[in-house]
């Protein structure tokens, strides 16, 4: 099997359009590459590989759907409660769909797996994290916060949110190994598995970061550049 380059081409030594992952790891990160060629690589078949590919994806998924929820929610816990978050157990109905498709997604995930769809249980994965951004959009904490009396609402909705990354975190743990470890070490949690802890507590490290969005023109002429010089 092969991969192919931004023309539809084979990638060759003859034809000087290899890419080599040593170099490809250096300019993004190994976890952006495994994540890239494991989830836009179907296993045992072809694929495109770019450096614009890479960086769409890492932009779109890794800073935008997971970098981005992880920051704001590890920002907002620490903004609202000093980094202390139990689950106040104030539910209301937007929360039971929430709830549901957190719960159902590691089978989902094992589904896919069982069938070597490595792809699309990565999509399963995110497409939880698609709709924990989506829960803080519908349940807008910045307005929660300014009502004393929504508070302890608002620390059961962030409470919702640490357990869908903690969990997601843990399934992409063998996809994206260094920063599943990055997510736990914000959480201060070593609670390591797929189940949804209703009375677990948060004491929440630092929020870092985990990806940040790149200026695609900007790093292509840079990579132009060295290649040029090397």
């Amino acid at each position: 099997d092969m991969l192919l380059d931004k023309y539809g081409q084979k990638m060759s030594k003859s034809k000087g359009n290899v890419m080599y992952a040593d170099d490809l790891v250096k300019l993004f990160g190994v976890d952006a590459i495994r994540y890239y060629l494991l989830h836009e690589i179907p296993f045992q078949n072809d694929g495109n590989i770019t450096y614009e590919l890479i960086m769409e994806r890492i932009n779109s998924d890794l800073a935008n759907v997971l970098g981005n929820l992880v920051n704001r929610t590890i920002a907002m816990a620490k903004k609202y409660f000093g980094s202390h978050i139990d689950n106040k157990e104030v539910l209301e109905s937007i929360d039971e769909n929430f709830l549901q498709s957190i719960s159902v997604m590691p089978k989902k995930v094992d589904e896919c797996m069982d069938k070597l769809e490595i792809g699309r249980a990565i999509d399963e994965i995110f497409e939880v994290l698609r709709k924990s951004n989506k829960y803080i959009d519908d349940t807008t904490p910045w307005a929660m916060a300014k009502d004393e009396a929504m508070k302890d609402r608002l620390e059961t909705v962030l409470y919702h949110l640490l357990e869908s990354i903690r969990i997601c975190a843990f399934e992409l743990s063998p996809f994206i190994p260094e920063t599943s470890e990055k997510i736990f070490e914000q959480l201060h949690s070593n609670v390591r598995n797929n189940e949804f802890n209703v009375k677990g507590s948060y004491e929440l490290g630092e929020p870092v970061p985990l990806f940040l969005r790149m200026d695609i023109a900007k790093k292509l002429e840079e990579i132009q550049g060295n290649n040029e010089v090397a």
